[in-house]
């Protein structure tokens, strides 16, 4: 039930006190920011220059781009970006496929997966790299939340209460020992973990974090 899953977690910090870990500049991975665009020049310049004010290293945080199949200005727009890697093929062939034939270009210990018109926190991307300083880590998955002007909106108001009961679910899953799944939105996994995901997959953030499950590591 409801209340066990959430006496369970909080039976747990009781008894285990965790030591919050501070990585220096130094200290944090080098890390890649992927993003798996098909026309989204609308998203492109907020989704850039989020990304250059993130609390990171600029000179340890990498910006690669496929845009494979996009046939309005995305690769354009990218392309005047000095700090931003485009990939990208006239030809279109999928998310995953996109996805399968980025990450052989990433070079850094960890990948990050997040859409283009998703914004993140300023503390986010230090957040989940200073996760991977446990070993056992293998996928960090971030958290969703939804912003909308219109804060009464029926529509706005019940996916943001949907995503707030998933999203608390998640974080319970990970204290115990390992949450089950990553958002898609926004997922970090280490990049020699990466196994390529069939094409004809439904949920790619699901599948590629839950065989980082398979090889022995947590889902944080």
């Amino acid at each position: 039930t409801g209340v066990q899953t959430c006496a369970l977690p909080i039976l747990k910090r009781l008894f285990t006190r965790k030591k919050q870990l501070i990585l220096t500049n130094d200290e944090l991975p080098h890390i890649t920011l992927l993003v798996a665009a098909y026309n989204e020049e609308d998203y492109v310049a907020k989704k850039v220059e989020n990304t250059r004010s993130l609390d990171y290293p600029s000179e340890k945080l990498h910006q690669i781009w496929v845009t494979d199949g996009s046939n309005d200005r995305t690769p354009q727009l990218l392309s005047a970006y000095s700090d931003v890697t485009v990939l990208h093929k006239s030809e279109r062939a999928g998310k995953i496929a996109a996805m399968n034939r980025a990450v052989k270009f990433v070079k850094t210990p960890i990948v990050v997966f997040s859409d283009a018109n998703t914004l993140l926190g300023h503390e986010s991307l230090r957040r989940i790299a200073t996760m991977f300083a446990n070993p056992k880590t293998g996928c960090v998955s971030g958290e969703k939340r939804i912003y909308n002007a219109d804060q009464e909106a029926a529509s706005a108001a019940g996916e943001g209460l949907y995503w707030k009961y998933e999203s608390t679910l998640k974080r319970w899953d990970a204290e115990l020992y390992s949450a089950v799944g990553a958002a898609g939105e926004l997922f970090a996994i280490r990049t020699e973990l990466f196994n390529e995901v069939e094409p004809d997959t439904l949920l790619d953030d699901f599948i590629i974090s839950l065989r980082v499950a398979m090889q022995g590591y947590k889902i944080d």
